[in-house]
C-alpha cells in the first residue's frame, strides 16, 4: 500500500509540474486542462439558476461542492499532523539531546553523526518527518484550487455581474472584512493546543496568514473575495474538527506511542569510537602535568634516584 502511494505520488508530483510549468493565464496549460473546463461548469451553473445574483450563486455553488469532496481529505491531513505534532512532543527531550551532542561535536565526524541519529530518532519511533503532511493530499488539491481560482478569475459575464448589489468584478471591502474575521479565527483554533515555545516562533506568521488573504481579495474583485469566503469556512470547519477531536488524538498519541529508540542509544550506535591510530596519538600526546615547571626538590630527588639506580648496577 505504502508502495503504491508513493508511485501515485511521483505521478500526480510530475502532472502538476507539467502543468504549472505550461504558463499560469489564460493561454497556459493549467487554464486549458483544468480551468477551462471548470469555467464551462460555471456557466452552465450560473445559466441553470438563472437571475441577476446568477454568477455569484454559481462561485458558491462550485466553490462548496469542490470543498466537500476534499474535506474528508483535509481532515485527514489535519489528524495525521496532529498525531505527528504530538509523538514531536513526547520525543522533545530526546531531540534536545541530539542537538547538544551536535553542539559539542568537535569533528565533521561527530557532526555527521549526531545527524544520522537524529535521523534515526524519527526513523527509528516511527514520526513522519514532514510532520505528517501528504505530499498526494498537496499535489491532488493544487490544480484544483489553482484551476478553480482562474475559473473565477476569467469567469464568462464577470464584468457585468453583480451578487446582491455588489459588483463582483470590483473590489468589496465587506467581502474582504469577512474573509479576515473567518481566517483570524481559523488561526486562533489552530494554536490552541501549540506549546508555547512553538506558539512564539510559528505565531506572527499565523496572524500574517489572514492580514494577507484579505488584503488579496481588497485588492482583487468581489468574485474572489466569494471563492476565499467560502473556502475560509470551510478551512474554520476543519480547524473546528480538528480542536474537537485533539484530546481524543492526545490520548491515543499517550496510549500507544512509545519510543523504541532513545538519543543515548542511537548516539552511542553513530558517534565514532577510537582507532588505533586515535589511540596512539592520544598516548604521545603531551600531558598537561608535563608542562608544569617543576621545583628543586623534584629534580634533586629524580637526580637521586638516578644515582641510586647507577650505583645498585656497578654492586652487582
Amino acid at each position: 500500500m505504502k508502495q503504491l502511494k508513493r508511485y501515485a505520488t511521483v505521478l500526480v508530483v510530475l502532472f502538476d509540474i507539467y502543468l504549472f510549468t505550461g504558463g499560469y493565464g489564460v493561454h497556459g496549460r493549467i487554464y486549458k486542462l483544468v480551468a477551462k473546463p471548470i469555467a464551462n461548469l460555471l456557466l452552465d451553473l450560473s445559466n441553470a439558476i438563472g437571475g441577476v445574483n446568477a454568477i455569484g450563486w454559481a462561485i458558491i455553488l462550485l466553490t462548496v461542492i469542490f470543498r466537500l469532496i476534499l474535506l474528508p481529505i483535509m481532515v485527514n491531513q489535519s489528524k495525521n499532523t496532529t498525531i505527528s505534532q504530538l509523538k514531536m512532543q513526547k520525543l522533545r527531550p530526546e531531540f534536545e539531546k541530539v542537538q547538544a551532542a551536535t553542539k559539542a561535536a568537535k569533528t565533521q565526524q561527530e557532526q555527521q553523526a549526531a545527524s544520522m541519529a537524529s535521523m534515526a530518532l524519527y526513523r527509528e519511533n516511527g514520526v513522519s518527518i514532514t510532520g505528517g503532511v501528504s505530499w498526494l493530499t498537496m499535489a491532488l488539491q493544487m490544480p484544483i484550487f489553482s484551476g478553480l481560482y482562474l475559473a473565477i478569475m476569467h469567469a464568462n459575464g464577470l464584468k457585468t455581474a453583480t451578487f446582491f448589489g455588489f459588483e463582483l468584478s470590483s473590489p468589496q471591502i465587506l467581502f474582504s472584512a469577512i474573509v479576515l474575521i473567518i481566517y483570524v479565527g481559523q488561526a486562533y483554533l489552530s494554536q490552541l493546543h501549540v506549546p508555547e515555545a512553538q506558539k512564539k516562533q510559528m505565531g506572527m506568521l499565523m496572524w500574517m496568514m489572514p492580514i494577507m488573504i484579505a488584503g488579496f481579495t481588497f485588492v482583487s474583485s468581489g468574485a474572489l473575495g466569494l471563492y476565499f469566503m467560502v473556502g475560509g469556512i470551510f478551512v474554520l470547519i476543519q480547524s473546528l474538527i480538528n480542536h474537537l477531536y485533539y484530546d481524543k488524538l492526545k490520548a491515543q498519541v499517550d496510549k500507544d506511542f512509545v519510543i523504541k529508540k532513545t538519543a543515548d542509544e542511537l548516539l552511542k550506535q553513530t558517534m565514532p569510537t577510537a582507532g588505533p591510530a586515535q589511540t596512539a596519538q592520544n598516548t604521545n600526546r603531551v600531558r598537561p602535568e608535563d608542562l608544569r615547571p617543576r621545583d628543586v626538590t623534584e629534580e634533586s630527588n629524580e637526580s637521586a634516584g638516578r644515582n641510586a639506580g647507577k650505583q645498585h648496577r656497578s654492586n652487582d
